[in-house]
Parts: structure tokens; C-alpha cells; sequence
């Protein structure tokens, strides 16, 4: 957001702003065009003309024109400068003025040529630029020279006969004409101060708004209907992958399932709460639609058309649903919390004599055929047991506590532990990160617990001798998306595309040991530190699971 400057209401006056001194050139300019128009009515011998008095002085007429036409160019030097101060300027242009109008108006006859009505002009526009007294002032001095000159005039010529009706009428005007000008001049003052005070206090509420939108969370955006992004905050850029837009990004171009979304509910108006799922380990996006602008008339008659009756911008809101999943988990596992404390009462305790009494009997028992039935009773004892132990595992699953973990050399760690509990060998445990120095925000102990589970599934499902066995942890950063990333591959026989749709669900198994809940808790713990995984199919066969971690910015 760009910096602004501030404005000071208490100090503000008119005179100290740009505008005043703009205002100021452009009165000048006025001086200059009227000193030119009397000496263009001077050369081209207009003057007797318009001035039929026999007391008009030609010589003086022209003297004074261009006196007040090199004052008035002098001015812009001081005008451009701003120095002296501008309340001094005006003071010095205004007496001038006078002193040069009444030169001219004595030079054309008098008061009745009509050039002492320019005094009033001079002094109304002082008025705008000085304080109250100085104004009236100055209507008092131009009222007192009209005055002066005509009992001069009078003076002077013996046969010149009198027009102080005239005189007092014209200080009259002078004086209501700078009255008015500074009621008027008070009350732009007001106005300005009031514009002034409106701009500053929607100029914070906008800079407030930009920085609320800007900083949250929540994913925004703002588009027309033909997909163009006219707005998006940082949120929104970071879930679709730190993008840069411009004024012609499009947002089929950035996310082809997110704009097909958008078309559907423009047209439908039906909210689609299914997330959006983006490709490169970018986190899956539950957004939401709202118009903002509805037009009486469509924005486009070609090709668009088809893209609904509701015409104008439309704000859309991203949220990364896996937090989403995350607070939804919270209140599952509070339920699940509550069933499994039954389950431990219920469950645990009968199960337990029963193992017991198959125990028992398999003791005392001679006969071949019951020492089989309570191996089988034992067997599926201790699996049921399994799986009650697996829930409250899953009900006890505590949100992670993310820390800055190296990849390298934390594997390295692990892969001694697990090949010493599984009596592999360091081999078949190979480990390929690049670069080395990859850090990832991980729980390190639900991490040690994901890498545990994943690695024990290719030693319990591979269907071969454990000297054959050969896993390949590679870690990468995604060079689309910037994000860390963990491949595990075994070289195992794969897993066929019916069950991959099934692997992460609850109580899924394609074996007779298993609970089908050890994919679906290391899901559960990988999506509680805001990462993602995913099953691929290696083109070279064996399974692999992708680990992609959250990145802090």
C-alpha cells in the first residue's frame, strides 16, 4: 500500500497551499492581459475612440499601462519563488493596482471613462487571499483614492464639472463587493476545511480497509465475469501458489478447476462446497462466491455470454481446506474422544477374558482340533485389540507442534533407528535429498511417526523376503510451487487403482491382520501440521507417497 502524506487540518490555511499561489498566477495573468489590452488600444489609436473626455491624458494613459504590465511580469518571479511570504505579495500587488487603475481612470477623463469600476475586481480578489481587516482595508484606500482624485480633478481644472455621486457610489460598490468576497471567501474556507477533514477520514478508512483485506488470513479476490483478477490479497496469492498478477491476468489461466467452479455457481447460483483441488502440492481451496455489482445490462454481446445472468464483479473468498478439515477434526475427535472411553470400558475388558479364557484353554486342552480353535481366538483377540488400541490412538492425536526440521539429517537419524528395530540393512534404506540443507515445519515426533508407519507398510505388504526389500526416501523442492516435498517409493508390487481410491479412508484393509486405520491416522497427522499427502503411481512400478510440507513465508 503506497504512503500517503498526511494532511494537518489544525494548521491548514489557504495560504500556505499550492492552489493559493496557482490562484494568485492566474489573477496575474489577468493584470498582464488587461496592461496589454490598454496599450493595443493605445497603438492602434483607439483611444481617442473610446475616450471622447477633453481632460484624457495620452502620455500618461500609455506610461501607466506599461508600468502595470512590467509590475505584473515582475510578479510571476515572486509568485514562482513564493517569496516574500504571500500575504505580502498580495498587499504589494493590490496597492498597485490601485494606484495604476486610478492613474488610468484620471489619464481616460476621470470617474466617468468607467475604468475605476476595475477597482473593485482588484480589491474582491485581495479579499479572497487576506484576513478580514486587511480587506476592508483596502476597499477604505481604493474608496478614499477615487475620492482623491476627483476633488484633485476638481481642483484642477476649473470648468471640470463635479461627479462625487458617482464616486460615492463606486466606494459603495467596492465595499459590498469585498464584503461579499469574504462572506464567500469564509465560507470556501469552511467548505475546504470540511473536504479537507472528509478526504483525511475516508483516506484512513480506505487505508484501514486495504490493510484489514491485505493482512488476513482468508484468501480474496475480486473478478469481472470474464475471469479477469482485479483484486487479490497476499492470502489468495499464497494459496494459488505465490502468483504475480497484472492488470490482464485471467483467472482460467491460473486455476482452470477454480474458474470452471466459478462459472458453475455464476450460472446455478448454487454453492459447491466441495474443495477445489490444485495440482504441485498446493493446498486444496474451499472457496466461496458473492456478487458484488449486478448491472442492468450485460458487459459483453459476444462469446461471453454464456457466463450468467448476473453480470458485473464478483467476490471470491479462499480458504485453505485443510485448516477447514482441521477444525472439523477437532470436534470429530471430541466425539471420538467421548465413544472410545466406552470402547475401553466396554470393549477392552470382555475382550480381555476372552483372550484369557483361549489362553486357558489352550493350556489344558489335548486335542489338536480346540488347540487350532483357541489360536484363532487368541489371533483375533489381539487384533480386535489392535484396533480398539488404534481408535484411542486417534481419539488421543494431539495437534503438532510445527519446528524447523533438516530433512537430511534428521532421516539420517531415523533410518539408523528403523533398520536396527527391523534388522534391515543401511542399503535398502536409501536416502536422496537435494539440496541438503531442505527445512521443513513439522511435529519432529509425529513426523518420526508418519516415517514409521509409511516405512513399516513396505515391510508388512511387500509380499517379499525383507532382504529384498528397498525403500528410497527423495526429497525435492516443487519448482512450480516452492513448496518441500517427501517421496517414499518401495519396490513393492503397487497398489491397483480401485484400492488407491480407498487407501486413506477409515477401516480400509486389503489384509486380514490389519485395522485399515494406520493410512488413515498418519493422513490425519500430516494434514494436523498443514501438509498433504498423496499416493502416485511410480511409472517404474512400486508404490510412493508424497509428502508435501507447509512452508512458512
Amino acid at each position: 500500500m503506497p504512503n500517503k502524506q498526511s494532511v494537518n487540518l489544525n494548521n491548514h490555511t489557504p495560504q500556505n497551499t499550492t492552489d493559493t499561489w496557482y490562484r494568485l498566477r492566474l489573477f496575474n495573468y489577468f493584470r498582464v492581459s488587461l496592461a496589454l489590452l490598454f496599450i493595443t488600444i493605445y497603438i492602434n489609436g483607439w483611444f481617442h475612440l473610446l475616450i471622447s473626455s477633453k481632460y484624457s491624458y495620452d502620455a500618461m494613459f500609455i506610461a501607466t499601462s506599461l508600468i502595470y504590465l512590467i509590475a505584473s511580469l515582475f510578479y510571476f518571479a515572486g509568485i514562482k519563488r513564493q517569496k516574500p511570504q504571500l500575504e505580502t505579495q498580495v498587499i504589494i500587488h493590490t496597492l498597485v493596482d490601485i494606484f495604476c487603475i486610478i492613474l488610468l481612470m484620471h489619464a481616460a477623463g476621470g470617474i466617468r471613462s468607467g475604468l475605476g469600476m476595475l477597482l473593485i475586481i482588484s480589491v474582491s480578489m485581495s479579499s479572497l487571499f487576506l484576513k478580514k481587516r486587511l480587506a476592508i482595508a483596502f476597499a477604505a484606500i481604493a474608496t478614499l483614492a477615487v475620492i482623491t482624485e476627483q476633488v484633485y480633478s476638481q481642483l484642477v481644472y476649473a470648468d471640470h464639472s463635479p461627479a462625487f455621486t458617482q464616486a460615492g457610489l463606486l466606494g459603495i460598490l467596492i465595499f459590498i463587493s469585498a464584503l461579499l468576497t469574504i462572506y464567500t471567501e469564509k465560507r470556501l474556507k469552511e467548505s475546504e476545511k470540511f473536504a479537507y477533514e472528509t478526504s483525511a477520514e475516508l483516506e484512513s478508512i480506505v487505508q484501514l480497509n486495504e490493510h484489514i483485506i491485505k493482512n488476513m488470513r482468508t484468501g480474496i479476490m475480486v473478478i469481472n465475469n470474464n475471469g479477469l483478477i482485479l483484486m487479490a490479497n497476499n492470502a489468495a496469492l499464497e494459496l494459488l501458489g505465490h502468483i504475480t498478477i497484472d492488470s490482464h491476468t485471467n483467472l482460467k489461466e491460473i486455476s482452470a478447476a477454480l474458474y470452471s467452479r466459478f462459472l458453475d455457481w455464476n450460472n446455478n447460483e448454487v454453492q459447491n462446497h466441495q474443495p477445489v483441488q490444485q495440482t504441485q502440492g498446493l493446498p486444496d481451496l474451499q472457496p466461496g462466491f458473492s456478487h458484488i455489482q449486478q448491472n442492468t445490462h450485460k458487459e459483453s454481446s459476444g462469446p461471453n455470454n454464456h457466463l450468467g445472468k448476473h453480470p458485473g464483479r464478483t467476490l471470491i473468498f479462499l480458504e485453505d481446506a485443510t485448516q477447514l478439515t482441521q477444525r472439523f477434526q477437532q470436534v470429530k475427535l471430541a466425539s471420538l474422544g467421548r465413544l472410545t472411553a466406552s470402547i475401553a470400558h466396554e470393549i477392552r475388558n470382555p475382550l480381555a477374558a476372552i483372550n484369557h479364557a483361549g489362553q486357558l484353554l489352550g493350556e489344558t486342552s489335548e486335542n489338536e482340533a480346540d488347540k487350532k480353535l483357541t489360536t484363532i481366538i487368541n489371533t483375533q483377540s489381539k487384533r480386535l485389540n489392535g484396533i480398539v488400541e488404534n481408535v484411542l490412538q486417534l481419539s488421543r492425536q494431539q495437534r503438532g507442534t510445527p519446528e524447523t526440521i533438516n530433512l537430511y539429517q534428521w532421516l539420517l537419524q531415523f533410518r539408523e533407528e528403523f533398520i536396527s528395530t527391523n534388522k534391515l540393512k543401511a542399503y535398502q534404506i536409501q536416502i536422496q535429498i537435494t539440496p541438503k540443507d531442505i527445512t521443513v515445519l513439522f511435529d519432529s515426533s509425529q513426523l518420526h511417526q508418519v516415517m514409521w508407519n509409511l516405512c513399516s507398510n513396505t515391510i508388512n505388504h511387500s509380499n517379499m523376503k525383507a532382504s529384498n526389500i528397498m525403500v528410497i526416501i527423495k526429497g525435492e523442492i516443487d519448482s512450480d510451487s516452492r513448496q518441500p516435498y517427501l517421496d517414499i517409493i518401495d519396490n513393492g508390487s503397487g497398489i491397483n487403482k480401485e484400492t488407491q481410491k480407498h487407501i486413506f479412508d477409515p477401516f480400509f484393509t486389503t489384509s486380514n491382520e490389519g485395522s485399515g486405520l494406520g493410512l488413515y491416522i498418519t493422513k490425519e497427522v500430516i494434514e494436523s501440521n498443514r501438509a498433504k499427502i498423496h499416493h502416485i503411481s511410480p511409472v517404474t512400478g512400486g508404490t510412493c507417497f508424497r509428502i508435501y510440507f507447509h512452508q512458512e513465508q
